[in-house]
């Protein structure tokens, strides 16, 4: 018993690694574009917003929900792949978080709204600080695709662990559930 612990804890903590691995990831991707993370840069931003909060007047901002993305959606129809991109990639890099959440909470019943809040929360915080630093824009559209990612890595995740229980011989509650409630009318 003891060494199985152990090993779900070494389990968890390697999760815990991972994930972190992927934030600083998304991190790099969202707010520095792919280049090098500096969060010298976040703060000297933060602190002339901070002087100048009139600044965020000056930033680019869509609060129009789907605009961008029927923007992209007409841009692919015209054959121009590099807005496949922001479509896709919005949806891309929030799909692990989908399956970081419930593996590091406990995939309990309320796993999936678990999932659509911290994935919006995530998102929510990567918009904001790209409004207030002026390092990217902030944009509905993506607090939506991002959600949207965060919520089909949380399937992937639950088809992934049904077919688990099924290839590995172990049944699911719904399975357990019934054959108790068949055994308890006999």
């Amino acid at each position: 018993m003891k060494h199985n612990n152990q090993k779900k804890s070494k389990h968890y903590i390697l999760w815990i690694a991972v994930f972190i691995i992927y934030v600083y990831l998304l991190t790099k991707l969202i707010l520095f574009k792919g280049s090098p993370v500096d969060f010298g840069i976040v703060k000297d931003r933060l602190m002339a917003f901070l002087q100048q909060p009139d600044l965020v007047h000056n930033r680019t901002v869509n609060l129009t929900p789907f605009q961008e993305i029927s923007r992209d959606w007409n841009s692919l129809s015209l054959h121009r792949p590099g807005t496949a991109i922001h479509l896709v990639g919005n949806i891309l890099a929030f799909i692990p978080l989908g399956i970081f959440i419930p593996v590091l909470t406990g995939n309990k019943l309320f796993s999936g709204v678990k999932v659509l809040l911290l994935s919006l929360l995530l998102s929510l915080g990567y918009e904001v600080t790209q409004l207030v630093t002026g390092m990217g824009i902030f944009d509905v559209d993506d607090l939506m695709l991002n959600t949207l990612g965060g919520f089909i890595g949380y399937i992937v995740f639950t088809m992934a662990m049904g077919m688990k229980k099924v290839l590995v011989g172990g049944e699911s509650r719904v399975t357990t559930k019934k054959l108790n409630s068949k055994e308890s009318h006999v």
